[in-house]
């Protein structure tokens, strides 16, 4: 049942990595909201947020457990509870209720294109600036055959999410400080800000759940490193770390896979195409070629038997970011900016991986 509710509580520009939205009042310039979700198919914005860029406010009330809105025609109510807005004694039908995720209050383009004129007294402009979503809207089915669908554990349809969860393990934590560079610098440090930004980038985009091993500086048994790719719903699982090496001279990302589903040391995109048998080695394969197409030196595809076996058939490749141990790739790897280029082309090779899935269908 907790695996159920967690399937039921169910991002793109380079810098930074979040969809993005316009919005005003007509006649004036429009505001860039970029917090965004998108929810199969569907951009959730921040009540806030979508208020202040037309000149509104509002706040929520903890006792009546409603959303109220201040406007010249008295206040409006929304709650995520209603599918109605209520507005000097009337009241409005919405198509989506509003959704808290991510602990904020969110409404949807129909509410911003529909309703929000009601509350400002004028036309509003609205533009989505990343339209585009991997996740089609399902058609609507009943909530009991919702959940036997889930219980029979049917094969996913064509026209669903290829990809419902993804399991993120930043490497080392806590005690285990993992690679330490000369300065000082951890790669837990580098691991677990670049899993946030990757599982946000996820979460905001595509609308999937995520799993994350750790969410702060602690350690965790191994036992606890695996519970998250156990998951049911999990689809894929990707273990984050960076390396150092006893010269100053390697750099660029290596990408790990379990032993089997390579035959050679190193593969490069040729000789991994010949492998179908491989779903891991097909992600690494996307998320390899995603990654140089963004600039980034990709060293190549590796077997690993150290990787945690995990679920055998399940599609999990281990990302060496990089080497702390290189002095000018080390800085990169601080660097903000490069962080959100190097999650940007990852969350790109998932795109293509679950498309390359969709077409084997």
């Amino acid at each position: 049942m907790r695996q159920i509710l967690l399937l039921l509580l169910l991002m793109f520009s380079a810098i930074p990595l979040r969809a993005a939205v316009e919005i005003a009042p007509r006649g004036k310039n429009p505001v860039l909201l970029q917090d965004v979700y998108q929810q199969k198919g569907v951009p959730y914005i921040a009540i806030e947020d979508v208020l202040d860029a037309v000149g509104l406010s509002g706040h929520w009330n903890s006792i009546k457990h409603t959303f109220s809105i201040r406007t010249r025609r008295g206040w409006a109510e929304i709650s995520p509870a209603s599918s109605f807005l209520k507005l000097a004694g009337n009241y409005y039908p919405l198509r989506e209720k509003p959704r808290f995720i991510d602990g904020r209050l969110r409404v949807t383009d129909h509410f911003i294109l529909n309703q929000l004129f009601l509350l400002v007294g004028q036309p509003i402009y609205f533009r989505n600036l990343d339209p585009d979503s991997d996740t089609p809207v399902a058609e609507e089915k009943n909530t009991l055959e919702q959940l036997f669908a889930f219980l029979l554990n049917k094969k996913t349809k064509s026209s669903g999410p290829l990809v419902r969860a993804v399991a993120i393990d930043a490497g080392h934590g806590g005690l285990d400080p993992g690679v330490i560079a000369a300065s000082g610098f951890k790669e837990k440090e580098l691991n677990l800000q670049v899993a946030r930004k990757l599982a946000k980038q996820l979460k905001m985009k595509l609308g999937v759940t995520i799993y994350p091993s750790r969410d702060g500086d602690y350690e965790l048994s191994l036992e606890q490193r695996l519970e998250p790719a156990l998951k049911e719903d999990v689809d894929l699982w990707l273990l984050i770390h960076a390396q150092a090496s006893l010269s100053p001279e390697p750099r660029g990302v290596n990408l790990f896979v379990r032993s089997e589903g390579v035959a050679n040391s190193l593969a490069t995109e040729q000789e991994t195409n010949k492998s179908v048998d491989s779903p891991s080695l097909k992600l690494a394969n996307q998320l390899a070629l995603s990654l140089r197409e963004a600039g980034i030196q990709v060293n190549g595809i590796y077997p690993s038997p150290l990787l945690y076996l995990g679920r055998g058939s399940l599609p999990t490749v281990q990302i060496e970011l990089g080497y702390l141990s290189n002095e000018e790739e080390l800085l990169q790897l601080q660097d903000d900016r490069y962080q959100n280029q190097l999650v940007q082309a990852l969350f790109q090779g998932i795109r293509s991986y679950a498309k390359q899935l969709k077409g084997e269908r």
